[in-house]
């Protein structure tokens, strides 16, 4: 009979900050290898999590689980579905630059999600470092360091250098010891998605970190309605393990499609309340819907104006101060959210971001340019139809085949189709496919017009997958 015992875990740290302020090589400098110089423009372009070993003065080793994510969507998807997936946040603040917009939308997001936090005050190395300066400011913004009789730890350090390091790693531990973490490694298996793929030669791959259970090849599990027979567990070393206990961080292969970053991993069929909550805060169905945004602004009383315009039909993401950011870009691919940008600029590198991630920036110096485009985008997610003007209507009676190609049998019962009309294929009252009309044939005649009462063979290109019953509508833009 096995007996569940709770037992101490890694503390799980997710390490965000403004741009080139250092997270990457902050822990690059930790567990020794060289990750930054592997990423494109050296900026970080996926979220990894590993483990670092950890060498305490009295011989000890423990293990701390690090999340590097290049924005805010992973905890904050994460806390969104209910699992506690970061247990606290090292925000790495550059002691030359200072709190910069991107941080104080980090320590936003950590304010949001209730979690404690250390300030890595990184670049102590260089000679216009200005700690005090830094500190300052973060009083200025509520959050008073321990030297000035507060409760935050700032850390002095230099990911160039290694200086400082040491202190960093025992803070971490010493507030996973206050926060007394712990999970039970028999108990039922709990995961959260932190990264998924598609692998050309693998198949569907998934990073994730365990927060209680045990994951072991040959298991079956589901992500939501996505199950897995797990092949096989890789480590952040790329190391095969035989198990992954709570707060390990695994590569898992096996899933049958590739499932949803941040959803949660367990061995049971069925999605918790919360995880079902957020999916519909955070997607859009058939039934409902909804475009998503991520707003940025030059002052502040502008972004609440911009926030305030829309109805329910728009989901706010993520709105802040301050030129679009890479973390902006990366939160809004996983959302499939779009960035509108009032009176401010993005900066070159971030656009090639956002075109290699596929990202719409939409940026306006007129405050109306924002609401009326995404006003016409929500119009055109609710009636996809309604700047088209419709030219002719038919109904597909018969299908037969010459040389091999499936030539459907129309009549035209409204207007006239002709050859080149975009065309909507509908089934059951709905739009299936989106289409042209590629050719008309009338007996051994080939016509370029189908006028109303009229039967022909017509085919389509792309190619659609018509059956009899179905309607074809020809339209103008």
């Amino acid at each position: 009979m096995t007996t569940n015992i709770k037992l101490t875990r890694p503390p799980i740290v997710a390490v965000m900050g403004h741009i080139d302020h250092g997270k990457t090589s902050l822990l690059d400098k930790i567990r020794s290898t060289n990750v930054l110089k592997k990423e494109a423009g050296g900026i970080t372009q996926h979220i990894a999590s590993y483990q670092a070993k950890v060498t305490e003065k009295n011989g000890q080793t423990k293990l701390i689980t690090f999340i590097d994510t290049p924005g805010h969507a992973a905890f904050i998807n994460m806390r969104a579905c209910g699992a506690k997936a970061t247990d606290m946040v090292i925000l790495v603040i550059s002691a030359v630059e200072g709190v910069m917009p991107q941080t104080k939308e980090c320590l936003e997001h950590i304010k949001k999600c209730e979690l404690p936090f250390i300030v890595a005050l990184n670049k102590m190395d260089l000679e216009n470092a200005a700690p005090d300066k830094v500190k300052g400011q973060l009083v200025e913004l509520g959050f008073t360091p321990e030297e000035y009789g507060g409760q935050l730890a700032v850390i002095p350090v230099s990911a160039k250098t290694g200086k400082g390091i040491d202190d960093l790693l025992e803070m971490i531990l010493l507030n996973a010891e206050i926060l007394e973490l712990t999970a039970d490694p028999n108990g039922p298996l709990e995961a959260v998605i932190i990264e998924s793929r598609l692998d050309k030669s693998r198949g569907p791959v998934a990073s994730l970190i365990v927060i209680n259970g045990t994951l072991k090849p040959g298991d079956i599990v589901y992500s939501e309605d996505i199950s897995c027979k797990v092949k096989a567990l890789i480590d952040c070393n790329g190391q095969q393990l035989k198990e992954a206990s709570p707060s390990t961080p695994v590569e898992v292969l096996g899933f049958e499609k590739v499932p949803s970053v941040s959803s949660l991993v367990t061995s049971v069929k069925t999605a918790s309340t919360a995880n079902k909550e957020h999916k519909v805060l955070l997607e859009s169905t058939e039934e409902n819907p909804k475009l998503k945004v991520i707003l940025k602004a030059d002052v502040k009383g502008t972004l609440e104006a911009l926030e305030n315009s829309f109805n329910d039909d728009v989901i706010v993401i993520s709105c802040g101060i301050g030129a679009v950011s890479d973390n902006d870009v990366f939160m809004a691919e996983a959302a499939k959210a779009q960035i509108f940008a009032f009176n401010v600029s993005t900066p070159k590198h971030i656009q090639q971001i956002a075109e290699a991630s596929k990202v719409r920036i939409f940026e306006s110096r007129i405050i109306y340019e924002i609401i009326e485009d995404i006003q016409n985008q929500v119009l055109h997610l609710l009636e996809p139809t309604i700047d088209e003007t419709i030219v002719g209507e038919g109904l597909i009676k018969a299908e037969f085949k010459i040389d091999k190609v499936r030539i459907s049998g129309v009549q035209c019962i409204k207007g006239e189709i002709s050859k080149g009309d975009l065309i909507h294929l509908k089934r059951d009252g709905k739009i299936i496919k989106d289409t042209k009309v590629e050719g008309i044939h009338q007996g051994k005649n080939i016509i370029d017009k189908l006028k109303s009462g009229n039967d022909c063979g017509m085919t389509f290109k792309p190619y659609v997958d018509f059956k009899v019953g179905d309607a074809i509508i020809a339209y103008k833009n």
